[in-house]
């Protein structure tokens, strides 16, 4: 078991100082620093610049799984909170993560991370004040941690509270009164264990003592997470109960005022009832874990025995003074500074005056997602948040392209905002920065821009164009298709249309379960013709040519394809012949969703004559684009003196440049492919084991997965259940699409992660079950 053994890699001062030269090109003098598993030394530069060099063994997997978990785990803090006070990792000479050499035969690894400064809470007790802070630092660590996973995040760690039933078998190394408490402990702790799994659970940082925080005294301020290398996967509610219990057992608090680490915990996270509820037994587990390590290390490892022994004294006597106090009366001690009772409200009854409130002021009929409404306050990355703090994973929303509230995004905004916001009736140079960055990415024929506010009005100035370069007045669309909510547009909108439009002819999806990398037969690429043909003869037989075939390019609403390039040129030669114009509608799938391409109708191996954007171009902010031949636009000017007063205002093109240069610096693009070849692997292997999940449908990061019944027809309810689940038990939000509503529609954010694709993927794999069951 991990860390039961004490056996840190033995390495001097000049080794230190040689690696410190050979990996990173710094001359430094050097001081050896304590490390459990890892040799750790204080370097120091000429110019007195200051870091930790740190040399990790990898002789084994699980070795070189927990260094590895280091860096991404750094990384990914420093992508999502960079202000929480934590170490950040400098690469070699190389710009490796890890710098790796071998010595006698075994693999090691040295990382240099900056150097924080402050005092170790071992070296002065903390006082209310900083246990609160210390609480609230943890809280921040865990929120920028969400979504955070790795597989050694699963290893069997002595530390590890839960592995306090298999340490058990070692009291026997303990004195007979103190072995019958450990066992009293152990005992009362594994009938807990099965409410343990039903609660919150997430990485978390599992190692706050005393020698692993830095504070600031005089301010009265943490400055110094430490020591990443006993992460783990586990309930949150572990994270305030070991720091609570490593602080007193390093004596640096007593037990009078260790509950001012969990009101700065609750504070900036709130916890559940049911999570204090077992903070008595957790903490005392942690106390009865570390008696148990140290006992067996007399035996087997005496060195690493007495870096223990002055935690063991004080946790035998901080247990006898819990065991004395009693669990109820600590419990509702902690209840009180959790302040939990409040978070344990019925959510239907604290947000019930807001549900009435919208009725009155929006009518019932505004639409809102999942059986029990979701109130959210915040976004950040794939993540939005309620007002009590609590995370739900964005699996959904492709508004916020580069992620909610992106940093640069917003920046720009604000700084475009600050200076001039007015209509495009006069110069500036943003929107004219902005049509040249996104017409360089299109074909050259695809060379001006008119500008709106958003998807739907995009499709409705197209409309209205294709039919004034066409002399058509008929339209042409995959059946169940969504192109927007204006008059003309949601004539071209099957999925909302009450009535039936003359003026409309739809075609029917392409076959399933095609790909685009597959070939199609014969009788496929006919069968697709065929209906092309028929749809324009149901167009004439009421007077009408075909003015625009209008393509959502993911096929979004018709159930998610991925068809090949071959059913699009099937279509795009009978269109052109038919004196139609073909519209992409890239408002779901454009700027890089699919991976492969940075446009959807590149994907399918179409040639548009207009392309529309909305929705993520702005990343939130409204704006939409009509791409098309400068001639067409002139022409369409000409007739129709066509503007829109807020159209391409400057603070839009701002937020539409940032989109684009954050698409780039972090590749996201890049990212939709990688993630979403790993996100479908696994949905294909979760759909593998359940009857009520069949077909994986697109590619990137808009994909669908398709929900049937018991007989294998497509089951809204069952797809229901599963949506409402994920919400409520599992804070992933998703939506759903198709003609029958049961295909689970993933469509995330561009930030996601494969991280993120394990938490989806584990909770639809539980939801599953469960939706089947019902």
């Amino acid at each position: 078991m991990l860390a039961l053994r004490s056996s840190p890699p033995s390495f001097g001062i000049p080794e230190a100082e040689r690696l410190a030269l050979e990996s990173y090109g710094l001359a430094v003098s050097s001081h050896a620093l304590h490390g459990e598993r890892d040799c750790n030394f204080r370097v120091t530069t000429a110019d007195r610049r200051e870091f930790v060099l740190k040399i990790l063994a990898l002789g084994s997997d699980a070795e070189a799984g927990s260094a590895d978990c280091l860096v991404r785990v750094l990384d990914h803090l420093a992508e999502q909170d960079p202000s929480l006070p934590v170490p950040r990792l400098f690469p070699t000479l190389q710009g490796e993560a890890i710098g790796r050499f071998t010595r006698d035969g075994t693999d090691y690894g040295a990382c240099l991370l900056g150097f924080l400064p402050g005092q170790l809470v071992a070296q002065s007790p903390a006082g209310g004040v900083l246990l609160q802070q210390i609480g609230h630092t943890l809280a921040r660590l865990d929120r920028a941690l969400r979504g955070f996973f790795h597989p050694s995040l699963r290893r069997r760690l002595a530390w590890d509270v839960r592995r306090l039933p298999e340490l058990t078998e070692h009291s026997r190394y303990l004195p007979p009164t103190l072995r019958d408490t450990v066992d009293a402990v152990s005992e009362a702790f594994h009938r807990c264990l099965g409410r343990l799994g039903g609660l919150r659970s997430q990485a978390i940082h599992g190692d706050c003592h005393a020698s692993n925080v830095l504070v600031d005294p005089s301010a009265q301020s943490v400055c110094g997470i430490l020591d990443f290398g006993d992460m783990i996967h586990a309930p949150l509610i572990f994270e305030p109960a070991v720091a609570m219990a490593e602080l007193l057992t390093g004596k640096a608090a007593p037990i009078e005022s260790i509950d001012a680490v969990l009101r700065g915990f609750a504070q900036a996270q709130p916890l559940e009832s049911d999570e204090v509820d077992l903070l008595f037994d957790i903490v005392t587990a942690r106390h009865a874990v570390t008696l148990l390590v140290r006992a067996w290390r007399s035996h087997h490892d005496p060195a690493g025995a007495r870096l223990l022994d002055q935690a063991a004294a004080h946790a035998e006597l901080s247990l006898a003074t819990m065991l004395r106090a009693g669990r109820s009366a600590l419990t509702d001690r902690w209840h009180a500074a959790a302040g939990a009772g409040i978070h344990a409200t019925d959510s239907r009854a604290r947000d019930a005056p807001h549900l009435e409130r919208r009725h009155r002021l929006m009518g019932k009929g505004a639409e809102l997602f999942y059986d029990q409404p979701l109130h959210l306050v915040r976004g950040a990355g794939v993540w939005l948040y309620d007002p009590q703090g609590r995370a739900y994973l964005d699996v959904y929303n492709n508004v916020p392209h580069v992620g909610h509230a992106h940093p640069t995004v917003v920046a720009a905004i604000q700084k475009q905002t600050a200076i001039l916001a007015t209509h495009t009736r006069y110069l500036h140079e943003n929107i004219l920065d902005y049509a040249e960055h996104l017409t360089a990415r299109l074909p050259a024929k695809l060379d001006a821009c008119i500008f709106v506010n958003s998807g739907s009005e995009a499709n409705d100035v197209a409309w209205r164009m294709a039919r004034m370069a066409s002399g058509h007045d008929g339209g042409l669309v995959m059946d169940y298709a969504y192109h927007g909510i204006t008059e003309a547009v949601a004539a071209l909108t099957p999925s909302v249309r009450r009535e039936h439009d003359r003026r409309v002819a739809t075609l029917a999806p392409p076959p399933h379960g095609l790909r685009a990398g597959d070939a199609m037969t014969d009788v496929q690429l006919a069968a697709a013709a065929q209906d092309l043909d028929r749809a324009i003869a149901e167009l004439a037989e009421r007077g009408l040519g075909p003015a625009a075939f209008f393509l959502d390019t993911a096929l979004t609403s018709s159930g998610i394809f991925d068809p090949p390039s071959a059913w699009a040129r099937a279509l795009g030669a009978r269109l052109r012949a038919a004196g139609c114009l073909i519209v992409a509608d890239e408002v779901q799938y454009g700027l890089g969703r699919c991976g492969s391409h940075f446009w959807g109708f590149e994907r399918r191996g179409l040639e548009p004559d207009i392309v529309t954007l909305g929705k993520p171009v702005g990343n939130g902010y409204p704006m939409g684009v009509v791409i098309a031949n400068r001639a067409l636009i002139e022409a369409f000017q000409a007739r129709f003196g066509f503007f829109s007063t807020f159209g391409g205002n400057a603070v839009a093109a701002a937020a539409g440049l940032a989109v684009l240069q954050v698409l780039d610096a972090e590749q996201l693009m890049a990212n939709a492919a990688a993630t979403g070849a790993y996100l479908r692997e696994q949905l294909e292997s979760v759909a593998a084991r359940h009857e009520s999940l069949r077909e994986v449908r697109g590619t990137g990061l808009l994909q669908g997965l398709e929900v049937v019944d018991g007989d294998g027809a497509p089951s809204r309810a069952r797809a229901r259940k599963i949506i409402n689940a994920l919400a409520a038990e599992f804070r992933i939000l998703i939506g759903y699409e198709g003609p029958h509503a049961a295909i689970l529609k993933l469509r995330p954010p561009m930030p996601f992660r494969r991280e993120h694709v394990d938490l989806l993927v584990q909770a639809i794999d539980a939801t599953a079950s469960a939706a089947a069951d019902r």
